[in-house]
């Protein structure tokens, strides 16, 4: 015997509008997930050294939650965090970015700097 396969049309209607609710918002669920948009909002560049030997490198990120964002303090670690890279020499070339990324119910943001350290 061959299984018995129903359609749309032998369910209740009841059924068939709760399965097609379902459906979008399963989609509709989806498509907020998978939705981000990414902006980069500064770069600031500083005077680049003749040598270039030694690159350093740091970054400090925040995960806000509806918007709400009460402080920037994450931001102050990043220089701590470039100057740990270079204890004795100066850093120039500095290239600054803040970058954002949007996404449904939260809010990504990371600062990153990179430069080069001159003995």
């Amino acid at each position: 015997m061959y299984p018995i396969k129903r359609s749309l049309s032998s369910l209740p209607i009841i059924a068939i509008g709760v399965l097609k609710l379902q459906k979008k918002i399963y989609l509709l669920f989806l498509l907020f997930t998978i939705m981000s948009c990414t902006s980069l909002r500064t770069v600031s560049l500083t005077q680049i050294p003749k040598n270039r030997s030694k690159k350093v490198y740091a970054e400090v990120s925040k995960t806000i939650f509806l918007g709400f964002n009460f402080d920037n303090d994450f931001v102050d670690q990043l220089t701590s965090k470039l100057r740990a890279r270079c204890k004795n020499g100066k850093i120039t070339g500095i290239l600054t970015k803040d970058e954002q990324t949007f996404y449904f119910l939260t809010t990504n943001r990371k600062i990153s700097a990179r430069g080069y350290c001159v003995n």
